[in-house]
C-alpha cells in the first residue's frame, strides 16, 4: 500500500495506466483506492491556469445545513438547522499544497511567505500549506482565478448527502478512515489524499488542516441565507469562518457541522484554504478555450 502511495507520488500516469489490473488485486485496501481512483477519472475535473489547483464538479442540490442538539459535540453555532440550495460549482480535490502555494509565491515575489515556510515539519510539498490568513487565501485565489468556497457551498461538498457527524459516519473509528485529528496524527501535519475521500472525490475535508471560507463568522445562523451564497455582514464581522477541524483538533472539532471563527490576519500552523471555481466562470472560461482553439484552426 505504502508502494503504491510513493509510485501515485512519482508517475501518477503510471499508475493509470494499471489500474484496470489493480482493481482486482488480492489486497483489498489497493482495490479500494483503485477503485476511488477509477471513479475519480470519470469525474468532471477542472485544472486552474495559472497554478495546475485540481477541482473537480459538485452537482448543484438542496442540503440541511447545520447540525440538530442531539448532536454528539453540537454546539448552538450550528444552528438552527436550515434547508440551502447550492447550485452547481466546482471545489478543489484536496487542499492548496506548499507545492501549488510555492508557484504562487514565486509569481508574487511580493507576498509574505506563510508562518513556518522553512521549517521542514510543515514545507513539504504535497503537505496543505499552512501559516496563511483569510487575506493571503484571497490573493492566492485571486491569482488562480477562483474563489475561497461559502461556509454552505463547503458543508455541501463535505457531507456529500449524508447527515453523520463525517462523511464516513458518527464514531471515530470513521473519522480515522477520514482525516487526520489528534488521536491518530502523531501531532504532525501529514501529505494531502492519504485517507479516504467522500463520494464527491474530496479529501482532508476532515482534520490535517482547518479551510478558511468566505463568510462572516455569526453566532448561529438565525437569518443565514438559503441559496448557497455567502453571509457577510455590512459592515464585515470582525471573524471569518474555519471548518474541518485539524491535525491538532479532538473529534468533535473535525465533524462536518463544526465551525469556528479567527480574525482574518490570523495566521497559525492549522489553518490553511480550499477553494472553488463557480459554474458560471466554469463555463465562461471553457467557452474562451473553445473560441481559443476555434481561432488556431482557423474557424469562424
Amino acid at each position: 500500500m505504502a508502494a503504491l502511495r510513493v509510485a501515485e507520488r512519482m508517475d501518477a500516469d503510471a499508475v493509470a495506466s494499471v489500474v484496470t489490473v489493480l482493481r482486482d488485486h488480492p489486497y483489498d485496501k489497493i482495490k479500494k483506492r483503485i477503485g476511488r481512483r477509477f471513479e475519480e477519472g470519470k469525474q468532471d475535473v477542472i485544472i486552474s491556469k495559472p497554478g495546475g489547483y485540481e477541482l473537480v464538479r459538485i452537482p448543484g442540490g438542496v442540503f440541511l445545513m447545520g447540525s440538530p442538539k442531539s448532536e454528539v459535540d453540537w454546539y448552538d453555532d450550528e444552528g438552527p438547522q436550515h434547508q440551502v440550495s447550492v447550485p452547481e460549482f466546482h471545489m478543489g480535490r484536496y487542499p492548496v499544497t506548499n507545492e501549488d502555494y510555492g508557484r504562487f509565491l514565486a509569481r508574487n515575489k511580493k507576498m509574505r511567505e506563510p508562518a513556518n515556510w522553512g521549517d521542514r515539519q510543515f514545507n513539504q510539498p504535497r503537505q496543505p500549506v499552512v501559516g496563511v490568513n483569510w487575506d493571503d487565501a484571497q490573493k492566492y485565489a485571486k491569482w488562480a482565478g477562483l474563489v475561497l468556497p461559502t461556509e454552505a457551498q463547503w458543508e455541501y461538498a463535505c457531507r456529500d448527502g449524508t447527515t453523520t457527524r463525517y462523511y464516513t459516519g458518527d464514531s471515530e473509528a470513521d473519522l480515522d478512515r477520514a482525516g487526520w485529528y489528534k488521536e491518530n496524527s502523531k501531532g504532525k501535519l501529514h501529505p494531502v489524499g492519504e485517507k479516504e475521500p467522500n463520494a464527491f472525490g474530496l479529501y482532508d475535508m476532515h482534520g490535517n488542516v482547518m479551510e478558511w471560507v468566505e463568510d462572516d463568522c455569526d453566532e448561529n445562523y438565525e437569518g443565514a441565507p438559503k441559496d448557497g451564497s455567502a453571509w457577510i455582514d455590512k459592515p464585515r464581522d470582525a471573524q471569518r469562518v474555519l471548518r474541518g477541524g485539524s491535525w491538532i483538533s479532538d473529534a468533535g472539532k473535525c465533524r462536518t457541522a463544526n465551525r469556528i471563527g479567527f480574525t482574518p490576519g490570523y495566521r497559525n500552523l492549522f489553518s490553511g484554504f480550499q477553494l472553488a471555481l463557480l459554474l458560471k466562470i466554469a463555463g465562461e472560461k471553457e467557452s474562451r478555450k473553445r473560441e481559443e482553439h476555434d481561432s488556431e484552426a482557423g474557424v469562424g
